[in-house]
């Protein structure tokens, strides 16, 4: 069992030092430091994998505390940096000074430290185990030299233990006399596929070519040892075709009465595996980003279109003149919304919009709207068990789902064949790899997409949910759509498996969960929906607070209008015993400290507060580090698009209040 990674968290602030330390969860071993002096009291005694460190700290700057880690500690440690004062010490210095990494107070999510921290242990396995390589080359190396050096004497003995040596050695080895092998060992025809004596006179450079690392590189110079004739990374050509990368290294010898090169190989390819795989997921948060944050503000465009459009649809049945263009207009702009929701999937800080999604109708729409695409030498055959129902989900993400599945199994297919599509009922106990722990008996809605495609090759199977991976041409494929359907999937609770047989075509086979049996409601007394009270609504855009104005106005509630965080505060003050509810926009209003919303709790630390959030709401126990008192409430509604699933959200939302 690996021991867990070593983190400590140095910050004087216990609230966000617990933060951190819950953030980072069990698989972490986590020690905290209030101050720079105790932080390197620890490291005295203790070594840790990486360090968290705040920058204003009693005692020893955190910058200071950095420069002192770096100095007298582990050249490889991680160092993070968390602040909330850039000033202090710009991210461009901190890079400088060989930090991993540089988060803003308030500007990342728990999942967005564990991610950092994950990468940047990555990185550390890495290193350690580049140098350890590098270490293990140079001291076989000059074992293998003193063996020779020592062996002058008693040419039979010596040369029996040096065959013992480079035969049983983990490396492949080699002798080059003239341009030619003149020597191998058996690991060295295992790398290459082939047998030793099938190398003997046959030139180095047959097997061996060099590569241009597109990676880390590992250096080394003739200070470090003068044995190493250059460190380099090569390919190794295997009597298959195939490649493999690996460590060389040679050095002069005598054979045989004349001088030779004798050489070392090190197979590096899984190495090279897990340092692509690091690549991939870098690119991956790179491209998270992109899309995420084009999916926000298009989304906030949205918010302001489709109440308008709603409002225009509603309008129109007395206008038959424009009827039929506002039905384009807002059918187009819901399309919109269903995108950006797409969008916001990608970059995985989506959730799951749930609602009761009928399967095989999703499927009989989604085939209807891309049976063009497939073309008349596609057919596709349908086995739809009508038993198979609805389960709690999003209708687009599992639109999402299939179109990518049969988009991929026509892709499959180039001249043609056939698609077979099925659902039917199981339980836990007929599904395949069950998830650790998963005891309880559930029902699942199967999904089956067959077809009669060339198949994928069983060396790619594993790899084929993996983001940016494809077997297509260049230019013909994103490698995505898999790693899209895999995640969303799992966002519903599900499972998904892969089989594939070669030449004979491909199957997927998805498992979404049904909703549990409703346990039927105890009486009580019903809560009027229609109770009055007064709202403050504080956000700085005029179409979201008249959007607010009307739901709520239809709610029977009064509402204060105000336009920043401010002017709410000014009204707050003068009638807080009047206003049951505050509403505030969570993208613009500030939480920190002598801010307007902190010190409207500080003001009344009962105020009810709602929080709006343009996409996926955050969990209900996020407080914002406000001093709300016992009876405060804080709650968290996604700024829907249109009047009607704002209205529901935020019924929803203030019946959990209790208003």
């Amino acid at each position: 069992m690996n021991p867990k990674p070593q983190i400590l968290v140095v910050e004087d602030d216990a609230f966000y030092q617990e933060f951190l330390a819950r953030a980072l969860g069990p698989e972490y071993d986590v020690d905290r430091a209030g101050s720079g002096h105790k932080a390197l009291e620890l490291m005295t005694a203790k070594t840790y994998d990486a360090v968290l460190c705040d920058l204003r700290l009693p005692g020893i700057a955190g910058k200071d505390l950095v420069g002192r880690i770096r100095a007298a500690g582990d050249e490889e440690i991680i160092l993070i940096v968390i602040t909330g004062f850039e000033k202090d010490w710009p991210p461009v210095e901190a890079t400088d000074a060989k930090v991993f990494f540089y988060l803003k107070k308030g500007e990342f999510s728990p999942r967005d430290l564990k991610k950092v921290v994950q990468n940047g242990l990555l990185l550390r396995k890495s290193r350690l185990e580049r140098r350890r390589f590098a270490e293990e080359l140079r001291a076989l190396n000059a074992e293998l030299e003193r063996k020779v050096a020592e062996r002058t004497r008693a040419l039979l003995e010596s040369e029996a233990k040096y065959r013992n040596l480079f035969e049983q050695s983990m490396v492949g080895v080699y002798i080059e006399q003239g341009g030619l092998i003149r020597l191998a060992n058996q690991k060295l025809s295992s790398l290459l596929g082939t047998r030793p004596q099938d190398l003997i006179g046959k030139p180095l450079s047959e097997f061996v070519e060099p590569s241009k690392p597109q990676g880390f590189t590992i250096v080394s110079t003739a200070e470090e040892n003068a044995s190493l004739q250059g460190l380099e990374e090569v390919l190794l050509r295997t009597r298959s075709g195939g490649q493999r990368v690996a460590l060389h290294c040679s050095g002069p010898i005598r054979f045989q009465g004349a001088d030779a090169v004798q050489g070392c190989l090190l197979d590096i390819t899984a190495w090279k595996d897990l340092e692509r795989q690091l690549l991939q997921h870098q690119k991956m948060e790179s491209l998270a980003t992109l899309v995420s944050g084009f999916a926000h503000e298009f989304n906030n465009i949205l918010t302001a279109i489709l109440p308008q459009a709603e409002i225009l649809k509603m309008k129109a049945a007395e206008h038959p003149a424009i009827r039929k263009p506002v039905e384009i207009l807002y059918t187009m702009t819901e399309k919109a919304c269903g995108l950006t929701r797409q969008l916001l999937g990608m970059s995985r800080r989506n959730h799951v919009r749930k609602g009761p999604v009928d399967v095989n109708t999703r499927i009989h729409e989604t085939l209807s709207f891309l049976s063009p695409t497939l073309g008349s030498s596609t057919q596709v055959q349908l086995d739809l068990d009508p038993r198979a129902g609805t389960i709690e989900g999003d209708a687009d993400q599992v639109d999402q789902i299939l179109m990518n599945l049969v988009l991929n199994a026509r892709d499959a297919m180039p001249e043609g064949g056939t698609i077979r599509i099925s659902t039917s009922l199981c339980t836990s106990t007929a599904v395949e790899a069950r998830p650790r722990g998963s005891a309880r008996d559930r029902t699942f809605v199967e999904i089956l997409v067959e077809d009669t495609g060339h198949g994928i090759a069983p060396e790619h199977l594993s790899r084929i949910f993996d983001p940016f991976f494809t077997t297509k041409e260049p230019g013909k494929g994103t490698g995505l759509g898999l790693s899209v359907v895999y995640n969303v999937v799992k966002a519903h609770g599900g499972e998904i498996f892969a089989k594939s047989h070669p030449g004979k075509g491909s199957s997927f086979r998805i498992l979404l969960p049904k909703p549990a049996p409703e346990t039927p409601a105890q009486p009580h007394e019903q809560k009027s929906t229609k109770k009055a009270g007064k709202i403050l609504v504080a956000d700085p855009d005029p179409g979201t607070l008249n959007l607010f104005r009307d739901v709520l106005s239809r709610m029977h509630y009064e509402v204060i209008p105000a336009r920043d965080g401010q002017e709410a505060l000014d009204i707050y003050s003068r009638q807080k015993e009047a206003i049951d509810w505050v509403i505030v926009d969570g993208g613009s209003q500030s939480h920190a400290p002598h801010s307007p919303l902190h010190r409207m709790v500080t003001l009344n630390p009962r105020v009810k507060l709602i929080v709006t959030h343009p996409s996926a709401a955050p969990g209900e126990d996020q407080t914002f580090d406000l001093p709300l008192g016992p009876e405060g409430r804080i709650r968290h509604l996604e700024l829907s698009h249109g009047p009607e699933s704002l209205s529901r959200n935020l019924q929803r939302v203030l019946d959990l209040g209790g208003c």
